[in-house]
């Protein structure tokens, strides 16, 4: 029994680093602050493979113009040209301004046309990660939006509410099967088998003991109550502001589409949609609805014989032991 759990344990871990893997490059690319870096570029041509191919990404990090030495791979811009260049650096000019840069695309024949000044460049390539520009380039179309987002998100709520309505379907089957033929139910049986009503029935003298019923009956909360109730008021006030956030994220996503709105959004929806989740766990609103299909009466026609006072109970029982004459009989 043992090599199966191991096994399922090995699979778990190694799915776990692999998700981390898939996802890893795309949260560089969308916040490169986690690395260190400012800013993240799909790159589009050819111009510098082979070491940096159209498709992938550039991690790029800001750094003064007079750190900047030959060889290395800047991001720069041309003017008021608002696409940005990578190519490398391969000759350093001072200039009156500052130091200007001669660049070079590794897979082009010359260098560029014109030297790029320091205030033109936007940073140094510090990471390259292969291929997932093509990822990206697809997520920014409708196609692809609708493929990587609508699709998975729509299927993570579908997922949700058939955990819901399988716990509801299983407690309400619990519920039916745990009702017997007359009509009662175990917790019935447990209130008139406690030893101090059985006792007070049959006129013996006993100390009082705290059972469950006691405990419901002196009004004891349970330790639980607070905690339970401040988790409630928590999760139903973020599921308001995540409820109200939600469908703007996905609006702006759907809009700018740029990784970090896309996983914005996506965050926002599994956010909200746990949210609801555990809101309607806690709340009991399943379990009351199966209850009620359980015993066939609504929650409100129900008694809760749990609470009921062993002291009450045990008059009542003395009451009906009499011959009628007022006098006890023994």
């Amino acid at each position: 029994m043992n090599l199966p759990v191991s096994l399922k344990t090995t699979a778990n871990v190694l799915g776990l680093l692999l998700l981390i893997a898939a996802v890893a490059p795309f949260v560089v690319y969308a916040i490169p602050g986690v690395v260190g870096a400012e800013h993240g570029f799909v790159v589009l041509t050819a111009s510098m493979t082979p070491a940096i191919a159209p498709g992938d990404v550039v991690i790029v990090d800001e750094r003064d113009p007079t750190a900047i030495a030959e060889g290395d791979v800047i991001t720069f811009v041309r003017g008021n040209n608002e696409v940005p260049v990578t190519h490398r650096v391969i000759d350093v000019v001072a200039t009156d301004g500052g130091p200007a840069f001669e660049t070079k695309g590794d897979a082009n024949e010359g260098p560029d046309a014109s030297l790029v000044a320091g205030t033109n460049v936007i940073g140094v390539v510090a990471v390259t990660i292969p291929y997932i520009g093509y990822v990206i380039q697809f997520a920014g179309s409708p196609l692809g939006f609708a493929a990587l987002v609508v699709v998975p998100f729509g299927l993570l709520v579908l997922s949700e509410l058939w955990v819901f309505v399988r716990d509801r379907d299983g407690a309400g089957t619990v519920g039916a099967a745990g009702a017997s033929d007359d009509g009662t139910t175990p917790t019935d049986e447990f209130v008139f088998d406690d030893p101090e009503v059985s006792a007070a029935a049959d006129g013996a003298e006993s100390a009082p003991t705290e059972g469950p019923a006691m405990s419901a009956a002196g009004g004891h909360e349970p330790a639980q109550g607070d905690g339970t109730e401040l988790s409630l008021d928590t999760v139903t006030g973020a599921g308001a502001v995540l409820a109200a956030f939600t469908p703007y994220s996905v609006y702006v996503a759907f809009q700018i589409r740029t990784a970090l709105a896309v996983s914005v959004a996506i965050a926002t929806s599994a956010l909200l949609v746990g949210a609801v989740g555990v809101w309607l766990s806690g709340t009991g609103v399943l379990d009351r609805d199966a209850s009620a299909q359980g015993d066939g009466r609504s929650p409100n026609d129900r008694t809760d014989n749990a609470v009921l006072d062993p002291v009450n109970a045990a008059s009542d029982e003395k009451s009906i032991a009499t011959d009628g004459s007022g006098s006890e009989d023994r």
